[in-house]
C-alpha cells in the first residue's frame, strides 16, 4: 500500500474524537484480514494470558520491529513479525505506541493533532489493536519544534485569541523557516483555565490544530496535562488525602487529547510527556475544579512508567532525552521522585526538562550531569496569553510569546523566544534612575532603588527575556565595550509592574494589578552618569548554546520609559 492511499484512508476515517479513528488502513473495518489463525498473528503465537495484542507495519505492509507499546502502566514491544502482546492493566484506557525515529507523526484528520493511540475495549476477552506507520522518505537528525507555556483558554473568545495569535504565528514561522526534519509543537499544560468546564477543552483542541503550513498541511501539536487540566471533582473520594485520589482526575483531558504519559522519537531525540501533578482532595469551592490539596511531582505509577519507557531506549549515551511536563521542579527539593528522575536522565548524551506552570522565562542548571559532561537543564517557559489574556506582558515582564527549539544530532543547536507583537524584541534596557510611580491605591513605589543591587548609583539595566548565565552581554559606547554583569538573582521589572498596576485593560485593574513575578534574566553595569545621558550606545547580547557552541546576537539601543498594550 502506498503512502498516498494510506493518507486518503486516514482522511476518510473522521470520528467524534481522536480515539475513535481507525489506525489500521489494511483492516479499516476490523474484519478478519487473514493474518490471524488459531491464536497465531502474522507468525507469532499470542499467549493465552495476554488480552491485548496487535500488529504494527508500514504502508507497504512490512512489519516494524522494536516499536514500544504501552497501556499507560505495562509495556511490550514488537517482535520481528511486527507483533506485540501484553496483559493490560485493569486501569488502562488506551493502547498506544512510542513513535520510532524515521517515521511520520500521524495526525487525526479531524483535529489534526497527533494520533498514536486507540481505546481499549474493557469487555473484550481478546482485543486486537493494529497500527500502520508512515516511513519518512528521508529521515533527518536535524529538526525544529515549537513550545508553548500555559495557555489558560477559558472560553471561545480566549480560544480565538490564541488561535489568531500564537497559533497563526507558529504556522507562519514554519512556512518561512521549514524544518529539516519533522516539525511539531508542544503545549506544556494548563491548556485550559479550569477543568470544571469540560467543553472548554474543545476550544483549545481546535486552536492547537490550526497552525497552517500551507497546501492543506498543519503542524501536529502534542498536549501535556497541567494542574488546571485535572478535574479534581472526578477523584476517588475513598482515597482523599493520598496519591490514590488522583485516579480519574485526568478524565476530561484524556477524553479530548488521549494519554497523559507518552513518548515519541525524532532523529536522535527521545521525547517523554509526563503528568507531573498529583491531586489529593476535592475542590474547596463549586466554582473550580482545582484540587484543594495537591502537589507537583511524579506519582509512583508515573515514575515507574517513566523508568520502563526509558528502559526501551537503546544507545542512550548517543541520544538526547527531553522531558515535557507542566509543573517546573526547579526550586522544589521535596517534589516526589525529583532526584530519581534526574538520575535516570543522566544516562543520556544530553538531557533537558521543558516546563511551564510559572508563567515566566527561566533557565536552570542541575548539578546532575549527562554523558557529554553538561548539566541537565530545565527551561521554564513564558506564556502566549500574557497576563491571563488581560495584558500582552507575562508576570515577569517578558512579552507574550512562544519558543522555537532547533535540534542537530543529539543536542539542541539553539533556541529562541518569539514575542507575538514584535519577534525582534528580545530585551528592554532601563535607566536605574527612572521611577514609574503613577496614581495608585497601593503604597508601593515603582523604582529601581527598591532593589539593593541598584541603589546609590547610575546603572544601565538589561532585561533579556530568554537570556541565561551563559550569555555574554556588553554595553558598546564611546568607542569601547564594557562587560555587563549577570545579576544572578530574581528581580522585579518595575516598569512592567507599574503598567500592570495602573494602566491595564479597563475593567480588570483591581483584580489583576498585583499579578507579577520576578525575572532572573538581568544584566547591569554601573556608569559615571545616568544611562539616559549616553549617546551612540547599544547593548549587545550574545546567546551561547552549550550543546552546539552556536551563538546568536541581539541588540538594543533605546531606554524604555514605559510600556503599553
Amino acid at each position: 500500500m502506498n503512502r498516498r492511499f494510506f493518507l486518503f484512508l486516514m482522511a476518510g476515517a473522521v470520528g467524534a474524537c481522536a480515539s475513535k479513528v481507525k489506525l489500521d488502513p489494511f483492516n479499516p473495518d476490523g474484519k478478519d484480514d487473514g493474518l490471524e489463525k488459531d491464536g497465531i498473528l502474522n507468525g507469532t503465537k499470542i499467549a493465552d494470558f495476554n488480552n491485548i495484542y496487535g500488529l504494527i507495519r508500514d504502508t507497504d505492509g512490512n512489519p516494524v520491529e522494536n516499536v514500544t507499546v504501552t497501556d499507560g502502566y505495562r509495556f511490550s514491544s514488537t517482535d520481528e513479525n511486527g507483533v506485540y502482546q501484553m496483559m493490560a492493566d485493569p486501569r488502562s484506557k488506551y493502547l498506544y505506541y512510542s513513535l520510532p525515529s524515521g517515521y511520520a507523526i500521524i495526525q487525526d484528520p479531524s483535529s489534526r493533532l497527533p494520533l498514536f493511540f486507540q481505546e481499549i475495549d474493557p469487555n473484550a476477552a481478546k482485543d486486537r489493536k493494529d497500527f500502520t506507520l508512515v516511513k519518512l522518505a528521508a529521515a533527518s537528525s536535524a529538526f525544529s519544534f515549537a513550545v508553548l507555556g500555559d495557555i489558560h483558554v477559558r472560553d471561545a473568545a480566549t480560544g480565538n485569541k490564541f488561535k489568531s495569535g500564537a497559533m497563526k504565528q507558529i504556522g507562519e514561522y514554519f512556512k518561512e523557516n521549514p524544518s529539516a526534519g519533522p516539525a511539531f509543537g508542544v503545549a506544556l499544560g494548563d491548556i485550559i483555565n479550569n477543568a470544571k468546564d469540560p467543553e472548554t477543552f474543545n476550544y483549545t483542541r481546535e486552536a492547537l490544530g490550526s497552525a497552517a503550513l500551507g497546501s492543506g498541511k498543519y503542524l501536529p501539536f502534542y498536549a501535556v496535562i497541567g494542574n488546571h487540566d485535572h478535574n479534581a471533582r472526578l477523584g476517588d473520594s475513598s482515597k482523599t488525602g493520598t496519591d490514590g485520589y488522583d485516579a480519574g482526575t485526568d478524565g476530561n483531558f484524556t477524553a479530548t487529547f488521549g494519554p497523559t504519559c507518552y513518548s515519541f522519537n525524532v532523529g536522535k531525540v527521545h521525547f517523554v510527556a509526563l503528568d507531573n501533578y498529583i491531586a489529593r482532595a476535592a475542590p474547596s469551592s463549586s466554582s473550580t475544579a482545582l484540587a484543594s490539596s495537591g502537589q507537583s511531582g511524579l506519582s509512583d505509577d508515573v515514575y515507574k512508567w517513566l523508568v520502563k519507557d526509558l528502559s526501551f531506549v537503546k544507545n542512550k549515551g548517543d541520544k538526547m532525552v527531553v522531558i515535557l511536563q507542566h509543573c517546573h521542579i526547579r526550586g522544589f527539593a521535596e517534589i516526589p521522585h525529583r532526584e530519581d528522575m534526574l538520575s535516570e536522565l543522566s544516562a543520556f548524551n544530553s538531557a533537558y526538562i521543558l516546563s511551564g506552570h510559572a508563567h515566566i522565562c527561566e533557565s536552570y542548571k542541575y548539578k546532575v550531569t549527562t554523558k557529554n559532561g553538561n548539566p541537565v537543564i530545565e527551561k521554564i517557559h513564558g506564556v502566549p496569553m500574557g497576563n491571563f489574556w488581560y495584558s500582552r506582558y507575562n508576570p515577569d515582564g517578558a512579552p507574550a510569546g512562544f519558543y522555537i527549539y532547533n535540534v542537530k544530532g543529539n543536542d539542541f543547536s539553539s533556541w529562541e523566544y518569539r514575542p507575538l507583537h514584535d519577534p525582534s524584541e528580545q530585551m528592554r534596557v532601563y535607566d536605574s534612575n527612572d521611577v514609574y510611580d503613577k496614581e495608585t491605591d497601593w503604597s508601593r513605589q515603582y523604582a529601581w532603588s527598591n532593589e539593593p543591587l541598584f541603589a546609590g548609583g547610575n546603572y544601565i539595566l538589561a532585561h533579556i527575556y530568554n537570556g541565561d548565565e551563559d550569555w555574554e552581554v556588553t554595553l558598546e559606547h564611546d568607542g569601547k565595550s564594557e562587560k555587563m554583569t549577570f545579576a544572578n538573582k530574581r528581580i522585579y521589572d518595575y516598569c512592567v509592574n507599574c503598567h500592570l498596576a495602573n494602566d491595564n485593560v479597563s475593567g480588570i485593574k483591581t483584580s489583576w494589578k498585583y499579578h507579577w513575578d520576578y525575572s532572573e534574566n538581568w544584566w547591569y553595569l554601573k556608569l559615571d552618569r545616568p544611562a539616559s545621558e549616553l549617546s551612540g550606545w547599544k547593548v549587545v547580547a550574545k546567546a551561547k548554546f552549550p550543546g552546539s557552541g552556536e551563538t546568536r546576537t541581539y541588540t538594543c539601543n533605546k531606554i524604555t520609559k514605559s510600556v503599553s498594550e
